[in-house]
């Protein structure tokens, strides 16, 4: 086919395509900056929304902690109590742990007489008071003191043979140091 249109109508008519071309661009331009801008305008609405959900989340939360003021002072005053009762029963002493000890060291044979214990007893020498029933009961009570991890400086004060008519005719005063750590 032949083209007989002038050069100048052939020039307006590709312009007129371009034009065409950059219209439908700039509407579909302006269309997607619209559709941006809503959803820009859309997101902005809910961020505020939420923010004020949340400053309202956050007030009626504040509210309630201070309704809560005086069970959190009592909670801080509770747990200040248990940790007291805490060290108190740390460096608490069990008595009746040692006396079990000392009464399992007790060879056949020897009975204590005297048994004083209190907190000053403990790293300190003390006299333990005993009647045995013969004299190897004695020296067996010594040596069974000498080899527990409970006593050190283990010595005889005195042993005295009483009235044999008695169960227990020897009565031993024995020196012994109680340690510090078995107090615990």
């Amino acid at each position: 086919m032949i083209n007989l249109l002038p050069p100048e109508e052939k020039r307006q008519l590709h312009a007129a395509r371009a034009n065409t071309l950059l219209i439908r661009y700039n509407v579909f331009l302006v269309v997607a900056v619209a559709i941006l801008t809503l959803g820009v305008a859309i997101t902005y609405i809910y961020l505020n929304a939420t923010e004020a959900n949340a400053q309202q989340t956050i007030a009626d939360n504040n509210a309630k902690v201070s309704s809560y003021a005086d069970v959190q002072t009592q909670a801080n005053q509770f747990r200040s109590n248990l940790l007291i009762a805490k060290q108190i029963l740390d460096h608490d002493v069990i008595y009746t742990k040692i006396i079990i000890e000392i009464a399992n060291l007790l060879p056949h044979g020897v009975i204590l007489e005297n048994l004083n214990l209190d907190a000053q007893t403990f790293g300190t020498e003390t006299v333990l008071i005993a009647k045995a029933k013969d004299y190897a009961s004695a020296l067996a009570l010594k040596a069974s003191f000498e080899k527990s991890s409970l006593f050190t400086n283990v010595h005889f004060q005195s042993i005295s043979s009483g009235d044999a008519n008695t169960p227990y005719p020897f009565s031993i005063n024995l020196a012994v140091t109680i340690k510090k750590g078995t107090a615990q």
